[in-house]
């Protein structure tokens, strides 16, 4: 586990291949601008959720930072579902962070319901995105059947937004439910 307070902690993430999906140009240029700064050599991107089926499908990214509203493009959090119930394990178990621009506890909690492996609320920070990549890229990611879906085991214990003064914390309840 990554210890955001000890300044000398650092991860190598240039194996690392990273899709972006949103229909924002701006965004996915933000986003890839960041994950050059990191390191990452292998960026994707997809606009649509079309585009971003045929990305996982045929060039397997380890990450996906997904947004939550793709506008006339899709949906992300159907995306997500998607993947969760893929039958093939590569798809299903792909670590998926959730990006909104919407910081409310109700979407927080579902896009751990769904299974996202994170949730990073916009305006990005780039400490914030460095941090839950290295989490991810640093830990072996384990899965639980959640009905016909496959879930992270341990869900993330909380959400956090850098806006001015909001800091969310989400406890998920997840924890409790039996796994099937």
């Amino acid at each position: 586990m990554i210890d955001p307070m000890d300044q000398g902690t650092y991860v190598r993430l240039d194996a690392l291949r990273v899709g972006i999906v949103d229909d924002s140009a701006y965004f996915r240029k933000l986003a890839e601008t960041m994950l050059g700064a990191f390191g990452v050599r292998v960026i994707l991107q997809a606009a649509t959720e079309a585009e971003a089926l045929s990305m996982v499908m045929t060039q397997s990214p380890d990450v996906l930072l997904l947004d939550w509203n793709l506008g006339t493009a899709g949906n992300g959090a159907a995306l997500l579902d998607l993947l969760r119930r893929h039958p093939d394990e590569r798809v299903s178990t792909l670590a998926v962070v959730m990006v909104t621009a919407y910081a409310d506890k109700r979407r927080m909690l579902s896009a751990v319901e769904l299974g996202a492996n994170d949730v990073l609320v916009k305006p990005l920070s780039a400490r914030r995105l460095y941090e839950r990549l290295a989490e991810l890229s640093s830990a072996r990611q384990l899965y639980a059947r959640r009905g016909n879906r496959l879930v992270p085991a341990v869900p993330p214990a909380k959400v956090i937004h850098d806006g001015p003064s909001e800091i969310i914390r989400v406890r998920s309840h997840f924890l409790s439910k039996p796994t099937h």
